[in-house]
């Protein structure tokens, strides 16, 4: 073990343009590498598969369906982050005998941050916990219909969550530099990284804002489930 004293704090502007520029440079990489798969499976032009039948979609559903589905990718790409944060950190600990503050909290809020804003693509994908001892059992319209009247009750949680979230981020900020603000000062963390937390809190909103976009999403095809307006998808099994 070396006493070798390393002073080194990750730079606010880094971390946050690191958040950003990632995964979009990932995601980019891996559209280009997979250019010449294979198609995706046999869904006809105007539908998506939704559990086990076909349903039309409208602007307004893949519009939604497509944040949920980019953000939740994005999102992914952070953990490939950790991985490089939490060997930096390993090494200056043990080798090094300079341990970080920052490389845990950054990651902290990091990971906080990626399960809010990763909520809507769970939802979209159905993987989320669901307590499904009647669900698993009902057909197509059978659990359209649950979820047309339970959707009351999750849209209430999401429209409680966006208020408390916007209420947590407006707190976060001083009233004096921002119209929107309610707070006396902007709010740091008290480590040596000083970490600025109203970017964290305002995922909080946008996380609440995308699951009830996608709540409403889901209640729109259920709709259509329910009414009728489907078929049976085809079996790829």
């Amino acid at each position: 073990m070396f006493d070798a004293d390393i002073e080194f704090v990750l730079p606010h502007w880094l971390y946050w343009g690191g958040l950003i520029a990632f995964p979009l440079v990932y995601m980019l990489i891996v559209r280009i590498r997979g250019a010449g798969a294979a198609g995706e499976e046999d869904v006809p032009e105007g539908h998506e598969r939704f559990k086990d039948v076909l349903i039309p979609t409208t602007l307004f559903t893949r519009w939604v369906d497509g944040i949920s589905d980019f953000m939740g990718r994005f999102v992914a790409y952070w953990t490939v982050i950790a991985v490089v944060v939490y060997f930096y950190e390993v090494i200056v600990r043990t080798v090094f005998n300079s341990p970080t503050n920052w490389a845990h909290e950054s990651m902290f809020l990091m990971f906080g941050m990626q399960y809010v804003l990763a909520g809507a693509y769970a939802y979209l994908y159905d993987a989320h916990v669901r307590v499904d001892v009647f669900y698993s059992n009902a057909g197509p319209r059978g659990r359209a219909a649950l979820d047309i009247l339970t959707s009351a009750f999750f849209i209430a949680f999401a429209l409680g969550f966006v208020w408390t979230a916007w209420t947590f981020f407006s707190q976060s900020m001083n009233k004096e530099l921002f119209f929107w603000a309610s707070g006396m000062s902007n709010e740091v963390s008290f480590t040596e990284w000083a970490i600025q937390y109203y970017p964290v809190k305002f995922t909080l909103v946008l996380g609440g804002l995308f699951l009830l976009l996608q709540g409403v999403s889901r209640l729109i095809k259920d709709i259509l489930v329910f009414n009728g307006i489907e078929r049976k998808a085809p079996d790829h099994g």
